[in-house]
């Protein structure tokens, strides 16, 4: 017998995940999926990434490779409300948040440049040499041989 699951448990399954890092509270943001936005694009040569992170601080931002896998880290503070005001909404979000993406090829982990402008952080990651694409030369062979 096969028993299959009502197709609207899991959507609202699905809403909940989604909403979950809004629901809860906490400083733990990486256990809660906190982290910045990303695009990946892939070119012959490279993989490119590109992380939102507005309000982040430059020195605030750590960007490592290890073995494949990119981490890309950061931490935002909580800005002091005045005194006598009250928070009517908080929607931005505070603490220390990660983003770790493993690529499916090997990358040049010393050639990877990373730069930061207006709050978008930009990372290329190039192919290990022996993964590019290279042409083969096609050599004549002596008749007779």
């Amino acid at each position: 017998m096969i028993c299959t699951r009502n197709p609207y448990f899991r959507l609202v399954d699905d809403l909940l995940n989604d909403a979950r890092p809004w629901l809860t509270s906490g400083a733990n943001s990486e256990a809660r999926g906190f982290g910045p936005a990303l695009d990946v694009e892939e070119t012959a040569d490279a993989y490119i990434v590109r992380a939102n992170l507005p309000g982040v601080s430059q020195d605030d931002i750590n960007v490592n490779i290890h073995d494949d896998v990119l981490t890309i880290s950061a931490e935002t503070a909580s800005e002091a409300s005045d005194e006598g005001s009250k928070v009517l909404i908080r929607e931005r979000r505070i603490g220390k948040f990660s983003r770790s993406l493993r690529f499916p090829t090997n990358v040049d982990g010393d050639a990877v440049a990373a730069g930061y402008e207006n709050g978008v952080l930009s990372i290329t990651l190039p192919k290990a040499e022996h993964l590019k694409p290279r042409q083969i030369p096609v050599k004549a062979i002596a008749a007779g041989n």
